[in-house]
């Protein structure tokens, strides 16, 4: 009766290094190992933000900003995960026009009766828009006050006078297929002393998600019972 039990325990005790025989054949088979990644396009510390999530915990990963690269020491197959998210992500900043037209919305229903838009002041697609602000809004007469396309790239800061008196600033945050996000974007309005001094007014600042393909409408007034109001129409074309 002994020998059965002793089978019995030696069958349990086999059974039992099993987990760390296929651990040590797992391990064999993604083994860790260090890779440099170099990041020509974007942040560093970005990167290394992104590809955080998918280290194991025996991963680690060291910037070398001089070299502009990413040291990143884990499992193999993490490595290979690694670089595939790297490719997708560090590619060269991408171009877009941004289109802008700047008007000046009168309430002058008291002077006249109906509203007044200059036939040859504005392009089809704001003459259109200012039409249907007319039909929803108080003001009903537009002034072109300045317009211009300016392209830029991804990561870039613009600057653009649209007319003597007014500027727009914005950062190109990101440039898709489908939208455009800029940040810091701020309509200003400018005003010079005698001695050439510029003092500036913010009139509108936000940050601006452009619809590819489709025309966007700020507006800013002062208040809900103010005669005027400025429009600003933007379109993002990418390049």
């Amino acid at each position: 009766m002994k020998r059965p039990v002793l089978a019995i325990l030696l069958a349990v005790a086999s059974c039992a290094g099993l987990p760390a025989v296929a651990a040590d054949v797992s391990t064999a088979a993604d083994p860790l190992s260090a890779r440099a990644y170099e990041v020509k396009f974007k942040s560093l510390a970005d990167a290394a933000e992104l590809i955080s999530p998918l280290l194991t915990p025996q991963g680690s990963v060291t910037l070398q900003p001089r070299l502009k690269t990413l040291m990143v020491q884990d499992r193999v197959s993490v490595l290979d995960r690694v670089a595939s998210l790297l490719s997708s992500f560090d590619v060269a900043p991408r171009n877009v026009e941004i289109a802008m037209s700047l008007f000046l919305g009168t309430d002058r229903r008291e002077q006249e009766a109906g509203r007044i838009i200059p036939p040859s002041s504005m392009t089809r697609d704001v003459r259109g828009i200012a039409e249907t602000l007319g039909d929803f809004t108080k003001w009903n007469a537009y002034e072109p006050l300045g317009g211009r396309a300016v392209t830029g790239a991804e990561g870039g800061r613009i600057t653009v006078n649209l007319s003597d008196e007014y500027r727009v600033t914005y950062d190109i945050d990101t440039v898709r297929d489908q939208s455009v996000k800029l940040t810091n974007f701020v309509l200003q309005r400018v005003t010079r002393a005698a001695d050439g001094k510029e003092k500036v007014q913010d009139v509108y600042s936000a940050a601006v998600v452009l619809p590819v393909g489709r025309m966007l409408m700020l507006g800013a007034a002062q208040n809900p019972e103010s005669k005027r109001a400025l429009f600003l129409t933007l379109q993002a074309r990418p390049r």
